[in-house]
């Protein structure tokens, strides 16, 4: 599994930041949902605008699930009958 809660790329005219959405993280366990990637991406000009946004959001980020075995019997078990 992949520890990775933070994508950082340096561009000409800036930066992006990707991180993972905790609340598509969720929605993906639901089966009956489509996945959809729980990656986010946000622009910024400046430094010290990313370091903001990291400071935010860092304690709030979480890795993806990657094993999808171990997704899959996560979303089983949680799954209820109709």
């Amino acid at each position: 599994m992949s520890e990775t809660v933070c994508r950082i790329e340096k561009l000409e005219n800036g930066f992006t930041v990707e991180v993972c959405d905790p609340v598509q993280m969720a929605s993906n366990k639901n089966p009956k949902t489509m996945y959809k990637s729980p990656w986010k991406e946000y622009a910024f000009t400046t430094e010290k605008e990313v370091i903001a946004f990291i400071t935010k959001v860092l304690p709030t980020l979480k890795p993806e699930v990657t094993d999808m075995g171990a997704a899959f019997n996560e979303a089983c078990a949680s799954a209820t009958e109709d």
